[in-house]
């Protein structure tokens, strides 16, 4: 992606390689965005090699097929390998790997002869003269090579040979170089089921209460498992929570942005709701593909308002961890007091873990613990035998938030057409969809919150409106579950059980009428570079509407060499900075459109623009103190033309208009602050759910993180449970007790 970085000198030995930059080089076959960093290279008659290490960028997937397609194309990489063959010589499995050596007059060798002793992960190689090799692959293939040695080899467990240098190697083996490489964690699997479970998603979810009455809110924290944790920011971007009710219907449905394995939000358990048992289901399209029973699902009793859960079923047992403990300030505290917690997250040697956790307190009195709960620690690991089901990816990857239709013309016939989408919220990002002949088409991949206003049409659509779209309601799983044997003892009490605070629900919302926000437009003025006088100074380059090549599909491609220093691979989108900063874990640009900070993959939002709708688009490739750490990489800054709607007043009316819902925006938990003066101290306190915090992250160094709250009006015991999971994805739980008095 990069030839310019790449220089040739000619010396009596051979030619010399020089980069001098990163060379960047794009596997569109394996998936992989390939860092190599050359520290040497010669090439001449007889031999060549280049020396250097190199770090992988793993490419984000268009859709399933284009994962099974992946991981099939670098399984048939693997096999019958360079590194294969060293990996089955270290193991002693040369002949079931499908390997046979022999020497230059063809008589067989003993593999095990040429392994020298070794020491945890370095092995020698001893071939002392040319080798031959011959791989019969799975499908009978037959492959020949030859291996002529310089010196000993030495190659870790995973096969890597470590000096290149002193190995020359013909035939079928040879490959071609760098392209053929694979990530040293790379572990190959067994066509079929393996394969399969490389794209499995596990949830699980922690809510605040194990169970609840009408009225009150219900809060959650998800984390999601991998089977290869390199996938975790290339598979599934939207997690589906849903509430089902008694009859095994589906009472409330919201869609939440998955952010590095992990969501949280939030739902009001309405006051019509009758008392029963009520199930959280969560799960992602693609999880779909491995049976219904690796969808999750939680029992989520409610009872009647005057049920009390029996306190005799709750031990109120403190749960200790040997890598998760909970310090307090104090011994005791008193009612409306501030409780300050410290959490710690250390490894078995007691070294300090990054980790990320959701923490819950909730009034031991109010809410009753049961027994047989499911938690993290069994909830949360991927186990070995997991259902796979029919190995067939029917549901597809969602990389973000889309929507299916179908489109018909007048007649109402489903028909081919090419539709134009364009998305009103943000204003002017335009793309295209093509309906098939039945006039199906879908759409994916999109970023945006509660909802947006999309206008379509049909390329037919001349000088009026032709056809329209019908939009298709998304496939839910069928809801054909067991019943859980979860239950609740209760105490009938003939008393209301729940007093529902204002900080839980606020009773002070109210429905404003329509208002109207008139805006005037800003003229251009006659300097030519108006738009760059920007709060945080000028960008660093600038590509005006004229200099773009709107024939490209997309702003994406007509990008493609517009910027000095902006890396374009596959859909990820650099700067020079961030790549070389940043070795295993390059952080992208951030993408602004009108100035809005757009989330989601850059690569993914820019290939949606169509770039005759763009005015600009600047660059600024130094750190950028206005957008804090997401500037850090650098900020792409999109803006689209304010006249185009100007341009299409003619066709406007052609378009049909739609609304889509997009992410659920997650809700702030509220409590009181007793420390403000703004804190209105007449009203009571008999919070059920003291403190909810989704996102509490661990910091690497001190492997700590500090919450405070304040304690509500009943004096008693506050349950505090923490569960997490730490930077190596083993989940965390930890209960703890804090004792609140009125003293």
């Amino acid at each position: 992606m990069n030839v310019e970085a790449l220089s040739f000198e000619k010396t009596p030995e051979g030619i010399i390689v020089k980069s001098s930059d990163p060379i960047l080089i794009d596997n569109t076959s394996l998936g992989y965005h390939v860092l190599f960093y050359l520290q040497g290279g010669l090439l001449n008659a007889e031999r060549s090699y280049v020396q250097g290490y190199y770090t992988f960028l793993p490419m984000k997937a268009q859709g399933s097929d284009q994962l099974l397609l992946w991981a099939s194309n670098r399984l048939n990489m693997y096999e019958g390998s360079e590194r294969h063959l060293f990996k089955s010589l270290i193991e002693g499995k040369i002949e079931n790997a499908g390997f046979s050596l022999t020497d230059k007059k063809n008589v067989s060798l003993n593999a095990s002869d040429f392994v020298a002793p070794s020491i945890p992960n370095y092995h020698k190689i001893l071939f002392t003269d040319t080798v031959n090799i011959l791989h019969t692959s799975k499908s009978g293939e037959v492959e020949n090579a030859q291996l002529i040695p310089h010196g000993s080899l030495q190659v870790n467990d995973g096969g890597v040979l470590l000096n290149p240098q002193n190995l020359d190697v013909r035939g079928a083996m040879k490959g071609d170089g760098v392209i053929n490489l694979l990530p040293q964690d790379y572990e190959p699997a067994a066509s079929g089921q393996e394969d399969f479970m490389r794209y499995y998603e596990k949830i699980y979810v922690q809510t605040d209460k194990p169970y609840y009455y009408a009225g009150e809110p219900l809060w959650f924290r998800g984390y999601v498992n991998y089977t290869m944790a390199a996938m975790r920011d290339s598979l599934s971007a939207v997690a589906y929570v849903e509430i089902i009710g008694p009859s095994k219907n589906i009472i409330l449905s919201k869609m939440y942005k998955i952010d590095s394995g992990f969501f949280h939000g939030d739902f009001i358990l309405t006051d019509t709701l009758s008392a029963g048992d009520y199930y959280l289901r969560a799960y992602t399209n693609l999880g779909r593909n491995f049976t219904r029973a690796n969808l999750f699902m939680k029992p989520i009793p409610l009872l009647a308002m005057t049920d009390k859960a029996d306190p005799e079923q709750d031990k109120q047992t403190q749960e200790s961890s040997t890598q998760l403990t909970i310090l307090t300030d104090k011994l005791k505290y008193k009612t409306r007091e501030k409780i300050n917690l410290t959490f710690q997250v250390k490894d078995a040697e007691g070294k300090p873990l990054t980790s990320n956790m959701s923490v819950s307190v909730t009034d031991a009195g109010q809410v009753v613990s049961l027994p047989d709960v499911s938690t993290i620690r069994d909830g949360f690991p991927i186990e070995k035998g997991t259902s796979t089901g029919s190995m067939e990816f029917k549901y597809l990857l969602e990389s973000g938030i889309g929507f299916s239709g179908r489109f018909v013309n007048d007649k109402g016939k489903p028909e081919k057409t090419t539709l134009t989408i364009f998305q009103l919220k943000p204003r002017n990002m335009m793309m295209l969809a093509a309906a098939d002949d039945q006039g199906s088409f879908s759409l994916n991949g999109l970023q945006f919150y509660d909802s947006a206003d999309f206008s379509i049409k049909s390329d037919r659509a001349k000088d009026k409106p032709y056809g329209k779209v019908e939009l298709l309601s998304r496939d839910t799983p069928i809801i054909d579950f067991k019943k859980s044997d979860y239950s609740v003892a209760v105490v009938k009490t003939g008393t209301a059980q729940r007093l529902i605070s204002e900080y839980e629900v606020p009773k002070e919302n109210h429905l404003l009428e329509a208002v109207e926000i008139k805006a005037k437009r800003i003229e251009e003025s006659a300097e030519p570079d108006y738009r760059v006088r920007r709060s945080y100074g000028s960008p660093n380059y600038v590509l005006k509407a004229k200099d773009i090549n709107t024939s490209y599909g997309n702003l994406l491609m007509a990008l493609q060499g517009k910027f000095p220093g902006l890396i374009i691979s596959g859909s990820g989108v650099y700067t020079a900075r961030a790549i070389t900063s940043s070795l295993s874990n390059a952080q992208q640009v951030l993408v602004t459109i009108n100035d809005a900070i757009m989330g989601g993959d850059p690569g993914t939002l820019l290939s949606t623009i169509n770039p005759s709708t763009v005015e600009s688009v600047e660059l600024t490739t130094r750190i950028n103190p206005l957008y804090g750490s997401a500037g850090a990489f650098g900020v792409l800054s999109v803006y689209t033309k304010f006249d185009f709607s100007e341009d299409n007043k003619g066709v406007e009316q052609n378009f049909q208009l739609i609304r889509i819902a997009g992410y659920t925006t997650p809700k702030p938990f509220r409590s009181p602050d007793y420390d403000s003066p703004k804190t209105d101290r007449t009203k009571t306190d008999y919070r059920a759910t003291i403190y909810w915090n989704p996102e509490v992250a661990v910091e690497g160094k001190t492997g700590s993180a500090r919450i405070s709250f304040f304690a509500a009006d009943l004096p008693g015991r506050y349950r505090i449970v923490g569960e997490g999971v730490t930077q190596n994805g083993e989940p965390i739980r930890c209960v703890y007790f804090i004792e609140v008095d009125n003293d």
